[in-house]
């Protein structure tokens, strides 16, 4: 794309993220994306960022991690050098804002690798660095998840060989749905918030007790807990500064209560697993009393294995979202492969770790007092479709009354 294109990408993505003159700038992504990080630098100067730095650690360099996982010695397999902690520390004291760029050079880079070292290396870097993230994702600073189109994901999302012609195709995909075609994409983003902020309000003054799926393969019933809070659209940071964690959002979300879950779920797309990097195609998965106790897939059953016994919280739901169909997203028509997107055009959950935000007076409890509560606790996070045209979603509200939710694909609320 031109470069006057990629710098008012930039521009939204800084204005998203809320960044302030004065304040430093951590842009997380792989080596491929270091020229746009580039920009995105030259724009965060240009608005008064005092420093800016480009992260380029050996989870997100694949080379690196795939070298780490195939060749190093068994005994330093679940070694998280201090380093790596204290930059995250230092980030959050100094109050920095986030920009990840969550879109790989090679989607298939963890494939063939021997998964049961891949997943000693995920989970011990997950537990050592789960402080600081469940930081990040309580907002004590502003952070946002973004997306960049690479060569090989472009390809397998466009059904074309790599190249630029694939990244071109994709671009023209990408430009509706975050809608850089209108004539302040910034603004845009700030009055959808408002509406999916409006929302999450409905959802919370009808005090649901549980949220239920019926359809294809699906009858799953989410219980929430008494402090549940729906949300959506852009948050504050605990300073009160105003941003928006994803763009782009199209979901209302919140916490369940972890232990009331019960029934079977169909996945409704494939899913790309980040911890693993293999997909998974028709997936299912069996709750009772909140726990995962049976699961199965057409593809990508070992996916699934790995996965949940990564811990004792992969097993249990940290987040339910309601999306419905009338987004750019998923008029699209298409898988992404890429959670960012993929989340935004289903209703999904996700198995592992909570948000304290979706927990009423849930700042400041340590992680112990929220599970109490019932908000689910792990070193992970991921995301799993289960939403489709022809999946009714209904709530009973905790005075017995049943309200429809999403019918025939649309919001009823």
């Amino acid at each position: 794309m031109e470069r006057a294109f990629l710098e008012r990408y930039a521009d939204v993505l800084l204005a998203s993220v809320g960044l302030e003159p004065g304040q430093n700038l951590l842009v997380r992504a792989e080596p491929v994306h270091l020229e746009f990080a580039a920009i995105l630098a030259e724009r965060a100067y240009e608005r008064g960022a005092r420093y800016v730095r480009f992260d380029n650690n050996d989870i997100e360099n694949p080379l690196l991690y795939k070298a780490r996982v195939a060749h190093s010695r068994d005994e330093y397999l679940e070694y998280v050098p201090e380093l790596r902690k204290q930059a995250l520390a230092t980030m959050l004291e100094e109050g920095w804002a986030l920009i990840a760029v969550r879109t790989p050079e090679d989607p298939d880079f963890l494939v063939g690798l021997d998964q049961k070292r891949n997943a000693r290396v995920a989970r011990a870097t997950a537990e050592a660095m789960k402080p600081y993230q469940r930081r990040i994702s309580s907002n004590e600073i502003p952070w946002l998840v973004a997306f960049y189109p690479t060569e090989k994901l472009a390809a397998r999302i466009m059904g074309m060989a790599p190249g630029a012609e694939a990244v071109e195709a994709l671009w023209k995909v990408l430009i509706p749905i975050l809608r850089l075609d209108r004539p302040d994409p910034a603004a845009f983003w700030v009055e959808h918030g408002k509406v999916l902020a409006e929302r999450s309000e409905r959802l919370n003054a009808l005090a649901l007790d549980t949220v239920r799926f019926r359809g294809p393969g699906t009858d799953l019933s989410v219980g929430l807990a008494e402090r549940s809070v729906w949300r959506g659209g852009p948050d504050l940071t605990k300073a009160g500064k105003r941003f928006s964690p994803n763009i782009p959002t199209e979901e209302v979300f919140t916490s369940p209560d972890y232990r009331r879950t019960e029934g079977r779920v169909a996945f409704t797309r494939p899913i790309l697993v980040p911890v693993v990097g293999k997909i998974v195609e028709g997936g299912w998965l069996r709750f009772e009393k909140g726990r995962v106790v049976e699961w199965g897939a057409d593809s990508g059953k070992d996916v699934l294995d790995v996965y949940l016994d990564l811990d004792e919280g992969t097993r249990y739901l940290g987040e339910l979202a309601l999306v419905d169909t009338s987004s750019p997203i998923f008029e699209a028509n298409r898988v992404f492969y890429n959670i960012l997107f993929d989340e935004n055009a289903a209703c999904h959950i996700a198995l592992g770790s909570a948000y304290s935000a979706c927990v009423r007076d849930g700042d400041g409890l340590d992680e112990a007092a929220l599970k109490e509560l019932g908000a689910n606790a792990s070193a992970v996070h991921t995301d799993f479709m289960i939403g489709a045209p022809d999946v009714e979603v209904t709530g009973r509200t905790r005075d017995g009354r049943e309200v429809p939710i999403i019918s025939g694909g649309k919001f009823a609320i």
